[in-house]
């Protein structure tokens, strides 16, 4: 994916990733197939769905934040 430029100002867009915290530690933002559905012991039942890593691009100038859900590299080999 080219480098996008910010919709609101046109500036550069500089990549990222939105944070997560997990249970002694960080993850990365993940975009998950379908609506949530409700676990009594994970909270969201997320097991056989389609999952994707999601990138964040953030505008230099503005501070605009722009999501993208990114193709699973793993499932291409």
């Amino acid at each position: 994916m080219t480098t996008p430029k910010c919709p609101k100002c046109s500036h550069t867009m500089d990549e990222g990733f939105i944070l997560d915290n997990t249970q002694g530690g960080y993850t990365q933002s993940q975009w998950i197939e379908g609506a949530p559905q409700r676990s009594w012991w994970a909270g969201l039942a997320i097991r056989g769905r389609g999952k994707r890593p999601v990138a964040t691009y953030c505008c230099g100038r503005c501070g605009f934040l722009e999501s993208y859900a990114k193709p699973d590299e793993s499932a291409r080999r």
